[in-house]
């Protein structure tokens, strides 16, 4: 007969090898790798809109600064169409030179129009990406927030047993010797989760090795509520 702190030590290790199992469930959950996969793809069009604002701002500012150097063009355009046709320039040589420098800087103005004009439409062609990409954006965001929400549930459930595992342990654990149930949660932590074993035909049914004929007696020997540990593994044995 089975003294009773050692069945309720055996339940206490079932109730804890559950709660070690649910808890690894409870890291490995399906619906956590779908958030990560959703975050991740959130990212990702996170970080495309990024580059596509920021290669806006960047034709943004050649575009000011072509206008503003067009600007400078044309106010000297318009001033060095002025002397040649206001007479102080009056030397044949001189006059086809400012009217060559004219033409000069005409073509300079319609080059940068047509970079201007250039420049507006890369612009317009980067608002309509960003345009998109915020509302595959949006979209993504609302498939993390499911994401979210399923992994809540189901952490929720998986939780909920560990809860009624934990409560459960805790009862069998009040009824146990405070030394019998140090012993086991130190061995439990040494030992990989099973401190404590059967004694089954003279075998620790923990490691799997035989005891000696004279340990072997002596525990055949001992008071039924005696805490007996393996001679090969340390674990608590449980006579049967």
């Amino acid at each position: 007969m089975i003294d009773d702190q050692f069945q309720r030590l055996l339940s206490v290790q079932d109730h804890d090898t559950r709660i070690d199992q649910l808890r690894h469930r409870l890291d490995t959950l399906p619906e956590k790798a779908s958030l990560t996969a959703a975050q991740q793809a959130c990212q990702q069009i996170h970080n495309q809109r990024a580059v596509k604002q920021v290669q806006r701002l960047e034709l943004q500012r050649d575009l000011k600064r072509n206008e503003d150097e067009l600007a400078v063009l044309e106010s000297r355009v318009k001033r060095e169409n002025d002397r040649l046709y206001s007479g102080e320039v009056t030397g044949t040589r001189e006059l086809l030179t400012l009217q060559e420098e004219v033409d000069g800087l005409r073509s300079r103005c319609s080059d940068m129009e047509s970079d201007a004009l250039g420049l507006m439409e890369a612009i317009e062609e980067v608002d309509a990406e960003v345009e998109s990409l915020e509302a595959s954006l949006i979209a993504a965001e609302s498939e993390v927030a499911v994401a979210q929400q399923k992994l809540a549930e189901a952490e929720a459930v998986v939780q909920a047993e560990i809860d009624q595992e934990a409560a459960a342990r805790s009862s069998e654990a009040e009824e146990i010797p405070e030394a019998a149930l140090t012993s086991y949660d130190g061995l439990r932590v040494r030992m990989g989760g099973v401190a404590v074993a059967r004694l089954r035909n003279g075998t620790c049914e923990g490691c799997h090795l035989a005891l000696s004929a004279m340990e072997l007696d002596r525990i055949r020997h001992a008071p039924a509520n005696e805490l007996c540990h393996c001679e090969e593994c340390g674990r608590i044995l449980v006579r049967t």
